[in-house]
């Protein structure tokens, strides 16, 4: 009998952009909801179009009595689900009986006892001169130099990728690949493992009930009919199944990931498979990062009008390389703090020409992808990496915001000693209220067993604080860029080369030195500013003194020159993504509330939104939690008129005015 067996193998940067503080207390305007948003959110009859939101810097009014969605009955498609086949074995014709020889004896039916031949049996590899130690010959368009981008090289793969294979390490661009209807329009790593993606996308379906929904209910109109959408996310199977909803809505979509290291090798062959252009594959080197963006915005007669975008680099490149086709784009969605941050930027300094659309902020973003969804994932990517026992282990966790809130309650229900450190009293004193000591992170970093960062914030932890840390400490981040820990500093620009160069590190010194005591005229601003960089490289991970040891993927030791090592977890880029995977049912619920923002943006009125940043309104927010609420089987319970009356709501909603803080 031959039994198969096949394994799937785990699968698995931009000109520096200074992003300076913005006041937390600007009030962000809110939306309108265009007639396509609404018609695909099925309200109840009587509703009026809304008014148009108010401009940025005041204060969003409650809103008043108006239609509100109705809870729709979910009947998820059910995804095919490959089943085992049954191994039989076949009862052999003879009994069989060892003589005292060790001899094999063959017992007939009449009871006659008769040796059996002997045979030598030869076992054979499929492949005798296989090397096992053999290296690849060609490294494709690996770049040497370090990745500069603050959202493209925040995390690595999603684990569970079938086409993490090192034997082929010939770049994707160097390939002339096509599928199955001939199209050559992407590129991908292998377009043969389109099946396997197909698989994991059926998968997604399942736990996806929101998007299926709105994909069954608002198909049969095409809202996004016209809609050419490019778009850069993390290419996962859930992005997949958001993609195939925008293109069965009527959008046009192209396709590029935000990360270098996220992309699902065999989702992106099956994407390009169902003809959806997408240019990417693990393992992106910087010069092909942006390579795959420009392909899917660098198109002959094809004209983008709509921007989906997770870290801001897409919009960014169309922004300083695009400028006419940036003017013409009808609207953006941004999901992440990163590309959220670039855009309020723009609109401050009243360069951003298009109307945009903060997910990010959205309510149903922040309670659930945010909180939940790492309250999940840290625990699964740091057992995945290091194996470790929490209980009673020491943690202290960098920042209280909704990822940190779900990091602390994973880690202390698991029977950890969890700290905290926090910037904001208000966040502090709920981290207190909640069973945690409020610390800073120099009182604890001798004593903790892991450090885990998710401030969003820049050098969260430093040199010093590794140096001080106790040996086989565990280091991570839980947010979005990869600055928070100070691996490797990230604004290494062309002036730090320069200064290397023609004056040579202990000149370069020097001329730091005299900086601080001659007039700032007597320094270029740019050498000054290279100065400063070159002097806070020396301090970070990468310096000769240290030493770097792979222990397994996305595992290293970092050794100091005393024997001391620290673990540090996927280069100090997103852990979740980077060791583990994501649950798929909280990011329905991001994906859902992505597709609204679409049609409405896409579909609103001329001058409803300006140039400026909105937030989502609430009535998009419920909606999106009502059509995730049949997989709980749950109930709303539903106001009476004289209760309705009472609050001065409609029995619809929204019930809470846009100010409310969940």
């Amino acid at each position: 009998m031959s039994v198969q067996v096949v394994s799937a193998a785990a699968a698995a940067k931009v000109p520096e952009v200074e992003l300076k503080d913005l006041s937390s207390s600007e009030a962000q305007p809110q939306l309108a909801l265009s007639t396509a948003a609404v018609s695909a959110m099925a309200p109840a009859a009587g509703g009026g179009d809304p008014e148009a939101p108010a401009p940025a810097g005041e204060r969003p009014p409650a809103p008043g009595p108006g239609s509100g969605p109705a809870a729709a009955a979910l009947s998820p498609a059910a995804g095919k689900v490959p089943q085992a086949s049954a191994m039989k074995r076949s009862d052999p014709h003879h009994q069989h009986q060892r003589h005292r020889d060790g001899g094999e004896a063959l017992v007939s039916p009449d009871g006659t006892v008769t040796e059996a031949p002997r045979t030598v049996k030869k076992i054979q590899f499929a492949d005798q001169k296989q090397e096992f130690n053999k290296r690849p010959t060609k490294i494709g368009r690996r770049s040497l130099s370090r990745s500069i981008s603050q959202s493209s090289t925040d995390s690595y793969s999603s684990a569970a990728s079938y086409t993490d294979s090192s034997d082929d390490e010939t770049s994707p661009r160097d390939k002339q690949q096509k599928n199955s209807k001939g199209s050559g329009d992407f590129c991908v790593k292998n377009i043969k493992q389109a099946e396997f993606g197909r698989r994991e996308i059926e998968i997604a379906e399942q736990e996806m009930p929101a998007l299926m929904a709105l994909r069954k209910r608002a198909q049969g109109e095409k809202p996004l009919a016209g809609a050419k959408i490019v778009g850069c996310t993390h290419i996962t199977a859930q992005t997949a199944v958001l993609m195939e909803t925008l293109g069965a809505l009527g959008a046009q979509c192209r396709w590029a990931a935000c990360n270098i290291y996220s992309t699902l090798n065999e989702v992106a062959a099956a994407l390009a498979e169902s003809g959806f252009p997408v240019f990417a594959w693990k393992g992106e080197s910087e010069d092909d990062f942006w390579w795959c963006i420009d392909r899917c915005v660098n198109v002959e007669g094809w004209q983008p009008n709509m921007i989906l975008d997770d870290g801001g680099d897409l919009t960014h490149w169309i922004y300083k390389k695009y400028p006419n086709m940036f003017k013409k784009i009808k609207g953006i969605v941004e999901e992440s703090v990163t590309g959220v941050h670039r855009l309020y930027q723009l609109s401050k300094a009243g360069k951003l020409c298009v109307p945009a659309m903060n997910v990010n902020d959205s309510v149903t973003k922040q309670k659930f992808d945010n909180l939940y969804c790492c309250r999940e994932s840290i625990l699964d990517g740091l057992k995945r990496t290091t194996d470790m026992m929490f209980g009673g282990k020491q943690v202290v966790v960098c920042g209280y915001g909704e990822v940190g809130k779900g990091c602390c309650a994973a880690l202390k229900a698991m029977g950890s000693i969890v700290y905290v450190t926090e910037i904001d009293p208000i966040c502090a004193l709920q981290a207190c209220m909640d069973g945690f000591r409020l610390v800073k992170l120099n009182e604890v970093i001798r004593q903790v067993d892991i450090v885990i960062t998710c401030t969003g914030n820049k050098n969260v932890v430093t040199r010093e604080h590794l140096d001080r840390m106790k040996n086989s400490c565990i280091v991570c981040n839980m947010g979005h860029s990869n600055t928070e820990i100070d691996v490797t500093y990230q604004s290494i620009s062309q002036c730090d080369f320069l200064v290397l160069k023609f004056y040579g590190i202990f000149l370069a010194q020097l001329y730091f030195c005299l900086g601080k005591w001659l007039k700032q005229s007597m320094l270029s601003s740019p050498l000054r500013a290279a100065l400063i960089e070159l002097q806070h490289c020396q301090a970070s991970l990468r310096t000769p003194e240290l030493t770097w040891e792979r222990v397994r993927s996305q595992v290293d030791h970092v050794i100091w020159p005393d024997g001391k090592r620290i673990v540090l977890l996927a280069e100090g880029r997103l852990l979740n993504l980077s060791c583990s995977t994501v649950p798929t049912f909280v990011l329905s619920i991001t994906a859902t509330t992505q597709a609204l923002a679409l049609i409405e943006l896409y579909n609103a009125p001329e001058g409803r939104y300006k140039q400026d940043v909105y937030l989502l309104p609430k009535k998009m927010d419920e909606y999106v939690a009502s059509l995730h609420l049949p997989t709980f089987d749950a109930h709303l319970t539903e106001l009476t008129d004289e209760q309705a009356k009472y609050l001065g709501l409609n029995k619809n909603g929204p019930f809470k005015p846009n100010y409310y803080r969940y």
